[in-house]
């Protein structure tokens, strides 16, 4: 077994739907947990102040005035219905003012601006070293001429055991509620993940050169998004598959041409004893062998460009006046052969750089350097012109050909085509296809024109300057 340290396999997406959920399930629990804590203690309080709070009014209830003294009459029940499981201690006493008329002299005395003589007032405080809840409730009595205050008070143990008892009861709920949802929420997410299985299933069940979209008619509305962008992928895939079935089918056609031809002169040879017969098939061999080394060259040049991607592409900064230069001088013995001539021109101020690859470069102005060669008229002149303009640099290939006419000129782009004047001269149809790709590579554009004299076709190719350069 071999242990692979540092990579961190990658969980399922179950899991972590799982703990995506669980994590915000907990936190929501305490934040539930606290505001129960806090309803629990207000509630609590509540329901026993209003126990607190009658039993403070009954006292004052019996509160009277008698020969000018205040007379108390406490009723048993009045401190009576305090009584509680926890045995709380009760305490109360009454005050005149700031004197003491009966009660527990101890217990905390009530301050002026306290009281609210239309309610009763709830405060806490400390009794013999034990936190204690008082209510306090104002009279104001005849001929008196302070406020009569009757204070009653009680111990917090049955407040606090009742608290207690709700916040487990809360607890123990929570628990159970997150436990249940723990078990839940696994089974939920596979409920609702079964879709993509059953995708996953259907995209199974596929042949390899199955590339149908799949059917979104019982995808969730979640999915949608995603199915509908695999879609999109299949249909590219689709595309891409069946442009590489047409470019085979294209090749072998193109190549099935000078192959017959080869393998037609060769027995020829064989049998031939002619010198003038066996000098003419070695021509047409030569002419055949021409043809199928350049069909070659453009079908790998295709096929490279085709591949290249433009983010993977190391564009440097060039002088596209020195690469047009190199391809004119390379070109220039094919058009003497040819008849005509070969002229380079550079205008406009300079420096001519854009960002681009050598190497593809080179190989867009050869491709149609070449063509212009190809299908020139016999003695025509080809010129190869670079042009600064604005932020642009132009090459221009121009030549005094027959040109193409102006309906055609979209087509001419696409793989194989020819026109059909041009059905029975050496060629393939490959080679402004090549330039176009190689142009998208390298973000260029591509305009056909007729040439400067209306004779001809003057092919412009624009290329960006870098952001900086002089224009």
């Amino acid at each position: 077994m071999v242990a692979v340290s540092g990579i961190a396999a990658p969980s399922s997406l179950t899991g972590r739907l799982f703990r995506g959920l669980v994590a915000p399930m907990i936190g929501l629990a305490l934040v539930l947990g606290a505001g129960g804590a806090w309803a629990i203690h207000s509630i609590v309080e509540a329901v026993n102040d209003r126990l607190l709070g009658a039993s403070a009014r009954a006292v004052a209830e019996t509160l009277e005035v008698q020969d000018g003294a205040i007379t108390l009459d406490l009723p048993p029940w009045a401190l009576g219905m305090l009584e509680n499981a926890s045995r709380d201690n009760i305490y109360y006493n009454v005050f005149e003012g700031e004197r003491l008329l009966t009660g527990y002299p101890h217990l905390p005395p009530p301050h002026a601006g306290e009281f609210d003589r239309r309610n009763t007032t709830f405060r806490y405080g400390e009794y013999r070293g034990q936190r204690v809840r008082i209510a306090a409730e104002a009279r104001r009595l005849p001929r008196i001429d302070t406020l009569v205050v009757v204070q009653v008070a009680e111990t917090l143990e049955a407040r606090r055991a009742l608290s207690r008892t709700m916040l487990i009861q809360l607890v123990m709920l929570e628990v159970a509620l997150i436990a249940l949802a723990s078990l839940l929420i696994p089974i939920g997410v596979r409920w609702g993940m079964e879709p993509l299985t059953h995708l996953r299933r259907g995209i199974d069940a596929r042949t390899a050169s199955d590339f149908t979209p799949l059917p979104l008619a019982e995808v969730p509305r979640e999915l949608r998004d995603l199915v509908t962008a695999f879609n999109s992928l299949l249909s590219r895939l689709d595309s891409a598959v069946e442009g590489m079935r047409r470019f085979t089918a294209d090749a072998s056609h193109q190549m099935r041409t000078p192959l017959s031809i080869l393998r037609t002169h060769i027995g020829v040879l064989k049998t031939q004893i002619e010198a003038g017969a066996r000098a003419e098939s070695i021509a047409d061999i030569e002419a055949a062998t021409d043809r199928l080394q350049r069909l070659l060259i453009q079908l790998l040049t295709l096929a490279r460009a085709d591949g290249a991607e433009p983010s993977g592409l190391a564009l440097t900064e060039i002088d596209v006046g020195a690469i047009a230069r190199s391809v004119a001088e390379e070109h220039a013995p094919q058009a003497l052969r040819a008849g005509g001539e070969m002229h380079l021109a550079v205008e406009g101020r300079g420096p001519w750089i854009t960002r681009a690859d050598p190497v593809l470069l080179t190989e867009l102005l050869s491709n149609l350097v070449d063509n212009a060669v190809r299908y020139n008229g016999h003695g025509g002149n080809v010129i190869v012109r670079v042009v600064g303009e604005n932020e642009h640099v132009v090459v221009e290939v121009e030549d005094d050909g027959p040109g193409i006419p102006v309906e055609e000129r979209d087509q001419v782009f696409t793989r194989f085509y020819r026109l059909s004047r041009d059905q029975n001269r050496p060629g393939s149809g490959l080679g402004l296809s090549i330039v176009q790709v190689l142009a998208q590579i390298m973000d260029a554009r591509i305009e056909l024109l007729s040439g400067q004299s209306e004779r001809g076709l003057r092919v412009r190719v624009i290329f960006r300057r870098p952001v900086g350069q002089p224009e």
